[in-house]
């Protein structure tokens, strides 16, 4: 089902009654790709592909990508929807989404639970080296396809685990969902949705009022660390560390994972 969404026409699937919960999926996936848990889960489902991303729109315009535009987007949705106060879950690019709209719309947000994601990078020379990384690694996607991109962000070493979790035919199936993104969609959602071009928010963690659970597979040492120093600087935050899973937690071990989601909505 198509909304037009601050300018921006999203693709978005709803299923279930009840209290809301937003589903956010992570760079290079979809809403469909967010499905073994999302079944897991209870309540009104609303599943949005981002911009950029699925059956989304995926304009020109490098402002729309910015992680304000897309909550901004998120916000017109969810008012379409009727649909607040939600709880929110976020994988990775989601997860940085998620934390950004409910420290831009507190009041729209009862509940969050964010996998795998980070607040931003803090240090000013890291984070114009990882924009330049980004933009460069966007700009490579015109050039070699988007098909070999792809195959070259799968087989970065923090995706090692899920491949060894899933079958050879959900593997291909992921490889063919990522594959039917936009090739620009992807482009300009490293240049301006990365983790370089985020502004960071380890100083405004502290005005985070909203239950926020942290969830990391317990072989993604990377963002494990940065769950433990962004657990003490939120109110009300609790860390799960999904066993026998990576970063993509949610997909490798997703019965835990919805498990542990569950009981912190039913304690939020």
């Amino acid at each position: 089902m198509k909304f037009n969404c601050d300018e921006v026409s999203l693709e978005v699937e709803i299923m279930g009654t009840d209290e809301p919960v937003l589903i956010i999926h992570g760079f290079t996936g979809c809403g469909a790709a967010m499905e073994p848990l999302t079944e897991r889960l209870v309540g009104r489902r609303i599943v949005p592909d981002l911009i950029g991303h699925g059956r989304s729109e995926a304009p020109v315009s490098l402002d729309l990508y910015s992680l304000e535009s897309i909550s901004s987007q998120l916000l017109s949705l969810l008012q379409q929807l009727d649909a607040s106060p939600v709880s929110i879950v976020g994988y990775s690019l989601g997860g940085r989404v998620a934390l950004t709209f409910a420290l831009t719309h507190p009041e729209m947000v009862k509940s969050l639970a964010l996998i795998g994601a980070s607040p931003g990078i803090s240090n000013q020379e890291e984070r114009e080296r990882r924009l330049k990384h980004d933009c460069q690694l966007g700009d490579s996607i015109s050039r070699v396809g988007i098909r070999s991109f792809i195959n070259s962000w799968v087989a970065m070493p923090m995706w090692e685990s899920l491949r060894e979790s899933l079958t050879p035919q959900q593997w291909q199936d992921s490889i063919k969902q990522r594959v039917a993104n936009h090739p620009l969609g992807l482009a300009n959602s490293l240049r301006a949705s990365g983790s370089g071009a985020m502004p960071p928010l380890h100083n405004n963690l502290e005005h985070l009022a909203t239950p926020t659970l942290l969830l990391v597979g317990e072989k993604d040492s990377k963002f494990l660390n940065i769950a433990k120093e962004m657990a003490p600087k939120i109110a009300q935050a609790n860390i799960k560390v999904i066993k026998n899973s990576g970063h993509a937690a949610h997909l490798e071990q997703p019965a835990a994972t919805a498990e542990a989601i569950l009981e912190h909505f039913s304690c939020s």
